[in-house]
């Protein structure tokens, strides 16, 4: 894994461009502190920062050819494959790092490579014979790619904290995204928070000549590849049970130790006993406990450990490290969150770290993909009703929607509960989904921004952005297809592999690996019977069924519980604002920054000049998290860090102006 920065745009000026790049890679030395190396030329720079993990003596970038040079963030797990592949039509290597492979796939290839690659990746190629730039990504964002246009040049970043070592530009915040990050807990498309910066999505590639894009196309889309039809469901457990262990296998190939996080519930537990199965040795393994019980997993966690004995550590959060630490983790992340949540696995990536792992696979995916978000079962009871208006048991439906939460069984709120949900009877199936509700809690958010952005709710706006984003089948979609859709172009590629995961691991130095969302098994589960995954309000059906004699009866039978963090509680204490609340929600900052309503703000943190009470409602958390890490995310932008790489760890340099 590695952090890569380019320049596009004719630059005579040697000193200008070497400058430049190097300040822009020094600030993503945290993603590869291993090495660094660089390409220059009058038409394009291109360096990177090295994470060594595959081919750690040969494996330096960038990479060239007679024709082409290559810089890459990412791994390609079926490298091993594909190598054989090319050696079969005559190529010729000289490493065996998953890099040349994927440059030798281009050459022979072309733009064709990308579908071949089961990976995750950002990945920009230099042709010095065509003057032609290509980029491309991996099929769900799990890798960044960030582009800026500014002046006569385009910027290429890893992470946008790059763009501000660019001699005269400052990062700025556009509102209109702003507050449709909120509302979405990301932006559609190729959209930032960010004026002129935007983001290569997910499953694309682009080529540039002269200094413009002449090509722009999406290699996949979720919903794009038709999975296979089984005939029953044990027929479907198996060939999901056979595709798992090889997603599983395909990512612990690496030259140095491999790890994983542990959170106490089934996804990451399934993952660990497919790591067991291809070990030999014990192996580490990582978890976070919390001092509020109220989010403390460790007893599932320490049922796992014993389970497959590996080597287990954890760090323990309280409300203060959560508050202490949020300040850097939003450095990192760089945009806006509405929960907490990243900032211990910010703080756990760091033990990792220090216990000489630099790979972890984890559990982030399956609940996209396997139907384990509350959200789904909205849905399905939403449907429900509509179809059913008269039936008598919607308030049992009600009270298992949210088995972890004590009012949603208590029928004394049923009727506020009822009134709640079918105010989304008109509308669940707009096009938006489950994001209906998520953008109904959040709208409130717009009450807190400065007038002068003129901020406004207007959903049919929402719903007409969207559509130009969607796939050509949309339409064929299940309601419940629809849903997995957008979650995984919204929630999963904007905040959970990027703010909650890529960034905070690559913080530092850590690679995370998600065997969920090998493509072939979103493929395969896309288009299975959707009972296996959501049977009635049972998630992930099929993903306990399968592993139900192999894991833990404690973890395969508790409710399902999402991982959470202390929010409000961690930023006020006994009724006042700790130091770091106080001083980015204070008047003169808000008044500087001019994005929120200062008076909108004291009012709200007046709300708990008493304390807070012990039921804290979804938006009070969402709001001071949000107002919070955005007036922290404008402080880094007028703030940013400097930082320099070591000459000792310069691996490759290749000067064209020479």
């Amino acid at each position: 894994m590695c952090g890569i920065a380019g320049i596009y745009g004719s630059d005579n000026d040697q000193n200008n461009r070497s400058r430049t790049l190097n300040d822009m890679m020094s600030v993503l030395e945290h993603r590869g502190p291993d090495g660094w190396g660089y390409y220059m030329s009058p038409e394009v720079a291109l360096g990177q920062t090295r994470l060594s993990i595959v081919d750690l003596s040969t494996g330096d970038q960038p990479m060239t050819t007679k024709e082409n040079v290559i810089i890459f963030n990412g791994e390609i797990y079926n490298y091993i494959e594909l190598k054989a592949e090319l050696e079969s039509k005559g190529v010729k290597f000289q490493t065996t790092c998953d890099t040349e492979v994927l440059l030798k796939a281009y050459e022979v290839y072309g733009e064709e490579c990308f579908e071949k690659f089961n990976g995750q990746f950002a990945v920009l190629i230099w042709n010095k014979i065509k003057k032609e730039l290509v980029i491309a990504r991996d099929r769900f964002g799990v890798r960044p790619l960030y582009i800026l246009k500014h002046k006569n040049y385009l910027f290429f970043s890893s992470e946008m904290k790059s763009f501000d070592q660019i001699p005269g530009y400052e990062r700025d915040f556009d509102p209109k995204m702003l507050y449709e990050h909120c509302l979405l807990w990301n932006t559609f498309g190729d959209h930032t928070v960010y004026k002129d910066i935007t983001s290569l999505p997910g499953g694309t590639f682009a080529i540039y000549r002269e200094g413009r894009v002449v090509k722009e196309k999406r290699f996949y889309d979720i919903g794009s590849n038709a999975g296979p039809v089984f005939k029953s469901y044990n027929e479907a457990e198996e060939a999901f049970k056979s595709l798992m262990d090889d997603a599983v296998k395909l990512r612990l190939r690496s030259d140095v130790p491999v790890g994983a996080y542990l959170s106490g519930g089934i996804d990451s537990s399934v993952i660990l006993y497919l790591i067991n199965n291809h070990t030999r040795n014990k192996f580490k393994t990582f978890s976070v406990t919390f001092e509020d019980k109220e989010y403390d997993e460790s007893e599932y966690q320490q049922d796992m450990v014993k389970h497959i004995n590996s080597e287990h550590h954890s760090v323990n959060i309280t409300y203060k490290k959560v508050d202490q630490a949020f300040p850097d983790a939003v450095y990192h992340f760089e945009r806006p969150v509405f929960r907490t949540a990243p900032v211990p696995l910010f703080l756990l990536s760091k033990i990792v770290r220090e216990n000489g792992i630099k790979v972890v696979l984890t559990g982030e995916g399956a609940d996209e993909v396997l139907w384990g978000y509350d959200s789904y079962k909205e849905l399905k009871l939403l449907n429900f009703w509509s179809k059913y208006p008269e039936s008598k048991i919607r308030p049992q439906i009600i009270k298992k929607l949210y088995p972890h939460l004590s009012h949603y069984s208590d029928e004394s709120q049923y009727g506020m509960m009822r009134m709640f949900y079918e105010g989304f009877l008109g509308e669940f199936n707009n096009g938006l989904a489950s994001l209906n509700i998520r953008i109904h809690n959040n709208s409130i958010i717009q009450n807190y921004f400065d007038k002068a952005y003129n901020i406004s709710f207007d959903k049919n706006s929402l719903i007409k952005e969207l559509k130009p984003w969607l796939p050509g089948n949309f339409d064929s979609f299940s309601l419940l297809q629809k849903n997995q859709y957008l979650e995984m172009r919204t929630l999963l590629s904007g905040y959970l592999l990027s703010s909650q995961g890529d960034r905070m691991s690559l913080a530092h130095s850590v690679e995370g690996r998600y065997p969920f969302l090998d493509h072939r098994v979103v493929d395969m589960l896309f288009t299975m019977n959707e009972d296996y995954k959501l049977k009635g309000f049972n998630q992930k059906y099929l993903l306990k069924n399968s592993y139900k004699n192999q894991i833990p009866k404690s973890i395969i039978n508790r409710p399902k519980r999402p991982y959470m963090s202390p929010d409000l509680r961690s930023f006020i204490v006994d009724g006042k604002p700790t130091e770091n609340t106080a001083y980015f929600l204070s008047e003169h900052l808000l008044k500087d920054y001019q994005i929120f309503n200062p008076k909108w703000v004291s009012r709200f943190l007046q709300k708990f000049s008493n304390g807070i009470p012990d039921s804290i409602g979804y938006r009070d958390n969402m709001i001071i998290t949000f107002i919070l890490s955005t007036q922290i995310a404008k402080y880094w932008t007028k703030h940013p860090k400097q930082s320099s790489l070591s000459n000792d760890l310069l691996t490759v340099k290749i000067n064209e102006y020479e």
